[in-house]
């Protein structure tokens, strides 16, 4: 079975401004530079705060290789844009690594549990599927690849 660990939680708004002010102010987390990103998360609307227009800020939650917090812009009609099921950015996601995508989507079709392969789309070099918990939260799952392909 293929090992997955905690690594983000995103939370989605559309009002980055007050997002991000919650998270570096009231919290006290440290922003954290964004990996490379592939595709947008902006809406191409300005919230007035040129430091966090592009919808994606990225904090450290104690770790800030491994344990993040990810503010992100909502996007309602993401899915549909992508030609996708699942929308990881309409009320946000926890997220899991790990080193066997693969393995995880094996294990998850064994189970009779339907999920959306996204691929590398967002963050560049991060193999990305996303599914609900019978609760209907949403979970990501991804891996970071060597080859980025």
């Amino acid at each position: 079975m293929a090992q997955i660990r905690l690594h983000h939680v995103n939370v989605t708004s559309e009002d980055m401004h007050a997002l991000n002010e919650f998270y570096s102010k009231a919290l006290g987390l440290e922003q954290i530079p964004s990996p490379a990103m592939i595709a947008t998360t902006s809406s191409g609307e300005s919230d007035g705060d040129a430091e966090w227009e592009d919808g994606a800020t990225f904090f450290s939650a104690g770790d800030p290789e491994n344990l993040q917090i990810h503010a992100t812009r909502r996007q309602p009609y993401l899915a549909l844009k992508e030609g996708h099921t699942v929308n990881p950015l309409i009320g946000g996601h926890f997220a899991f690594r790990t080193d066997n995508i693969q393995e995880v989507m094996e294990q998850l079709r064994a189970n009779d549990i339907p999920f959306d392969d996204w691929g590398i789309w967002s963050v560049k070099g991060w193999y990305q599927i996303f599914f609900t918990d019978p609760a209907g939260n949403m979970i990501e799952i991804h891996q970071v690849m060597d080859d980025q392909a």
